[in-house]
């Protein structure tokens, strides 16, 4: 490093807004650490396992059907990593810790950009502790790289209004579809950006060539995306049946007013009551400057309003067209626009302090962030704690059929990613388990003679039953009709004294 790098760095670190952040980072960094270190061999969970499982077909050839509403970047990042023969471990710190670090500086890079470097501090160090941040930091999801995407096409979107470029504009649209690549989810925030386009400039956007820009290169970034789905599903958007037009997804449920807890959920109360003062104060702002927003559309360059469309068209997607349980990693955005506002909230109450103590303020916002880091931490760890061995015995049993197996046997499971992804052969799933337009599986009416078929034409050599999954109701007809062939060789007991079975595995005799 030359001299005048190191004197470049010196003077950055000497902004304090800069010391701080990094030691944020730093901060973030080691919690995560801490859970890594203490749970990163627990098992996968479907969907990670379905990642994994096809990062392992595309690497190794292990039979696999790859789901079409799983966008391919994130598995395509974990081949390298597998040929190298690393583990789950490694691709978990280096797919999933690392880009959770990335996406808390990058919270910091959105909030100084539109609210300033003192609401960017308090919303990074506060967003930096939540539960859900680290919990899922630990899973082998691409959850984290798709929000940093998403976080970096709403920097670039705001620096276009700023500052004009149209490099800015087109960054915009590469970073969207850099964020779909990784979850489907990512298309709320070009939603959000084309509600918050249209309140400012109204129809006449069309005139605005910055605005074109950021449309036609998302779109160029989405080809090889099209290809490959037409390559691979003979369609280009085979991914759109859960997505398009209400046939799947949420079809027949309740409205999913749930997404709305999360705003409770995540911050946790005290932080919440912060939430509520800052939304408060921005929807007074707005009220009261409502005459210059039709007056100067300058003037309706304002992040609050821009803030609350983005969280109202999330709650409005997941209540009104996903509906059903939400997920609190589907509403990843959410997290650190609550803490914008929650920032603004604390800072707004910490300032009120100042007529006691010029250090008043700052005291009391380091008071408020160490609760709430104790508090959001002290949940983080009894949640991985609870869930660290979760779906032990299906990871235990296909491990020990890999051992027990040649790369040609075929099994039949109904854990068919997590089977598929731990034993690397090839997994049948029970006859009525099929996937559906939704991207989820559910038992269509069968009947045992389909699994008399499928064993006899498919001849697996192991078969395992397990209280993980469904199965179809005559299951155990099924395994009492067939007992002098079936040979139990493997099993997992919910006791000491090993008499409830949670999972069995059978060899199956074709003599």
């Amino acid at each position: 490093m030359s001299s005048k790098s190191a004197e470049s760095i010196k003077l950055w670190l000497k902004d304090n807004h800069n010391a701080l952040f990094i030691l944020i980072l730093v901060f973030s960094f080691l919690v995560r650490l801490y859970f890594f270190a203490n749970a990163y061999s627990q098992p996968l969970w479907w969907d990670e396992a379905e990642y994994m499982a096809t990062a392992k077909h595309w690497a190794f050839g292990v039979p696999y059907d790859i789901n079409p509403q799983r966008p391919p970047l994130f598995q395509l990042a974990a081949i390298p990593f597998l040929w190298f023969g690393l583990g789950e471990g490694s691709l978990k710190f280096f797919l999933v810790l690392l880009p959770s670090v990335c996406t808390i500086g990058l919270v910091y890079f959105v909030g100084r950009e539109l609210f300033g470097k003192r609401i960017a501090l308090i919303a990074t160090a506060a967003s930096s502790v939540v539960w859900s941040f680290l919990f899922w930091s630990i899973r082998f999801q691409p959850d984290f790289f798709s929000l940093s995407f998403q976080l970096l096409s709403v920097l670039f979107f705001w620096k276009t209004f700023k500052e004009g470029k149209k490099s800015f504009a087109i960054l915009t649209g590469v970073f969207i579809a850099l964020a779909f690549y990784f979850k489907i989810s990512a298309l709320l925030v070009p939603l959000s950006f084309l509600i918050f386009i249209l309140f400012k400039d109204g129809f006449l956007f069309i005139k605005n060539k910055n605005y074109w820009l950021i449309f036609l290169s998302f779109l160029l970034a989405l080809i090889p995306f099209g290809i490959w789905q037409y390559v691979l599903f003979g369609n280009p958007v085979a991914f759109a049946p859960s997505y398009i037009g209400g046939t799947g997804i949420g079809q027949g449920w309740e409205l999913g007013w749930t997404v709305m807890n999360f705003f409770y959920q995540l911050p946790k109360p005290f932080f919440f009551a912060l939430f509520l003062v800052g939304i408060a104060l921005s929807l007074l702002h707005i009220g009261l400057s409502a005459d210059l927003y039709l007056k100067n559309k300058e003037r309706r360059l304002d992040p609050s309003l821009f803030s609350l469309i983005l969280l109202f068209v999330m709650v409005c997607f997941y209540v009104f067209y996903i509906r059903g349980i939400i997920e609190d990693r589907w509403v990843f955005l959410m997290i650190p626009f609550i803490m914008y506002f929650s920032a603004k909230g604390l800072d707004t109450i910490a300032e009120k302090t100042k007529q006691l103590h010029p250090k008043a303020p700052l005291v009391v916002i380091l008071l408020a962030l160490l609760f709430l880091a104790y508090v959001q931490v002290q949940h983080a760890h009894s949640l991985i704690e609870v869930k660290k061995t979760s779906y032990l015995p299906v990871k235990e049993a296909s491990l020990w059929i890999k051992q027990n197996s040649v790369p040609d046997d075929t099994i039949l499971s109904n854990s068919y990613t997590q089977a598929t992804t731990y034993a690397e052969r090839k997994i049948l799933p029970y006859p009525a388990l099929v996937r559906n337009e939704s991207d989820s599986y559910s038992y269509m009416p069968s009947k045992k003679e389909m699994l008399d078929e499928l064993v006899n034409e498919s001849h697996p050599k192991y078969l395992m039953v397990s209280v993980f999954e469904r199965h179809p109701d005559w299951t155990q007809d099924w395994l009492n009709e067939n007992q002098p062939r079936l040979k139990p060789v493997q099993a997992y007991f919910s006791d000491a004294q090993k008499t409830q079975a949670m999972l069995i595995v059978y060899e199956i005799s074709y003599v």
